[in-house]
């Protein structure tokens, strides 16, 4: 029971310190201990989504703050028109990433994009969610996606030990 809070605890640090990841801890304590593997990998995935969810409201209210608003405004330099063959080339990519910012705005584009995430790692989850912060996507929907990826990730791994025989 005890090593299960620890994975809770140690999931939730890790959704904010990414040189703490979860996964060392889940595989040393299922190869040298009793604890339940899909139980760890839960408590760790419950307490990292607790974490991720306050980094994605932190993020919704920064962005949103107008503090902040009048700061962007004020300090956005004004870009100059580039001009010729090169300012052509440096437009496409520019284009391309704000069709993607775009499409990744829709809700379902961004509940698939962070599924990934949560089970992948790619891209970072803490990149994923303060992105996601300023889309509108509900609080609801992030956690439970978030959730839903990480256990799915956390249990794999919780449960690697005993597939390799330790």
């Amino acid at each position: 029971m005890i090593a299960v809070l620890v994975a809770a605890a140690v999931g939730l640090l890790s959704a904010f310190l990414p040189f703490t990841p979860a996964e060392p801890y889940l595989i040393a304590t299922v190869a040298t201990t009793s604890a339940p593997p899909v139980a760890l990998g839960v408590a760790a995935a419950a307490g990292q989504t607790v974490g991720k969810v306050l980094i994605f409201l932190g993020a919704r209210g920064a962005i949103r703050s107008t503090w902040l608003q009048r700061r962007l405004r004020r300090d956005a330099p004004a870009v100059p028109a580039r001009p010729g063959r090169l300012g052509t080339m440096l437009a496409r990519p520019k284009a391309a990433g704000a069709r993607l910012v775009e499409v990744l705005e829709r809700p379902h584009q961004s509940t698939g994009m962070l599924l990934v995430s949560a089970v992948t790692g790619l891209p970072p989850l803490l990149a994923a969610s303060v992105y996601l912060g300023r889309t509108p996507m509900r609080p609801a929907a992030f956690a439970v996606t978030c959730l839903l990826g990480r256990a799915i990730r956390f249990v794999t791994v919780a449960l690697a030990p005993q597939l390799a025989g330790y």
